[in-house]
């Protein structure tokens, strides 16, 4: 594979802390279905089948938003956090956690309930499901899976216990796209809800030193085992907490935002306050959104990515990006 274009973006910039809103809101989208496909029944992925062995999990059950869009990125905060198990039925949502603190967390932040069930199931049987894919310069896979045949990936090692399919929605796909563009070796790099950190992990894999920072309590030991497989344990330094946890002495070339509109609207001043050259941001709906996110980060996009209706939006300064 060849080395992937670095794009200059100006001289580093210092971070000035500012902390953003409440608990929970720095969630990157990750693993949903399309939001176009509306259907009264969707089962995301099912709970684990029967293979035989007692097994006890933490079923969370919340209230299904009213709206697709919405729906579609609770379904994938709950992968990210850690669910075994996820499924629509009617007007709730499901979803099956291996570990009472997760559970409880997860069902406080959205208003659900926990219930212990006893189950002859197990995780391997739903393994088989996941694969391997490529998003732009990288092959995400989970370990069981051979790397990329053809050498011209850079290999992701991301464990299904950690949250893996965060790379199967568009939304992240275009990061991985956009980042592997704007970032190389040296680079300093904030991954702003960083979840499994998988964005973290692709720009340690493209030599960046990472500082990824999620206010889960469940990222630290995802990013860390997932850092750890890809050999950038040592790049990557995962925080649990917010923007202003990071001293105003840590300057950074890229940041990266990968969250839902509502979010992008509320800590836009925080992330405007990194004052970093290159922002690279998703989680949003090409249109209104796009336009939307733009006005919040008051930049101009220097370059747009998008795929089945989500976009990708990066504000460069070194290629004629200007606050509006």
């Amino acid at each position: 594979m060849g080395a992937p274009r670095r794009r200059g973006h100006g001289r580093r910039r210092r971070c000035h802390g500012v902390r953003p809103p409440a608990r929970g809101a720095l969630r990157p989208p990750s693993r949903v279905e399309y939001p176009q496909r509306r259907r009264s029944r969707r089962r995301v992925r099912a709970l684990p089948a029967p293979t035989g062995r007692l097994r006890v999990y933490h079923l969370v059950t919340i209230v299904r938003p009213d709206d697709d869009s919405t729906t579609e990125l609770l379904v994938d905060e709950l992968w990210r956090a850690g669910a075994v198990g996820v499924e629509e039925i009617d007007r709730s949502i499901r979803a099956a956690f291996t570990d009472t603190a997760t559970a409880t967390s997860v069902a406080l932040r959205h208003g659900g309930r926990v219930e212990v069930v006893a189950d002859t199931t197990g995780l391997d049987s739903w393994r088989d499901q996941a694969a391997g894919y490529r998003a732009g310069h990288f092959h995400v896979r989970p370990p069981w899976i051979d790397p990329d045949s053809t050498g011209r990936f850079v290999d992701l090692v991301i464990d299904p216990g950690h949250a893996f399919g965060s790379g199967s929605h568009p939304t992240t796909r275009l990061m991985l796209t956009a980042l592997a563009e704007h970032i190389g070796p040296g680079d300093r790099v904030v991954d702003l809800g960083t979840g499994s950190g998988i964005l973290a992990i692709a720009a340690a894999r493209l030599g960046a030193d990472v500082i990824g920072i999620d206010l889960d309590l469940a990222a630290a030991p995802a990013v860390q085992a997932n850092a750890m497989a890809n050999g950038v344990r040592e790049r990557v330094d995962v925080r649990i907490g917010d923007i202003s946890d990071i001293g105003n002495d840590e300057p950074f070339d890229v940041a990266l935002l990968n969250v839902t509109i509502d979010i992008h609207e509320s800590v836009a001043p925080a992330v405007q306050r990194l004052d970093v050259p290159v922002l690279i941001v998703a989680g949003i709906l090409d249109g209104e959104q796009a336009e939307r996110a733009a006005r919040l980060h008051g930049r101009s996009p220097a370059e747009r990515l998008s795929e089945d209706g989500w976009v990708a939006l990066v504000f460069d300064r070194g290629r004629g990006d200007a606050a509006t």
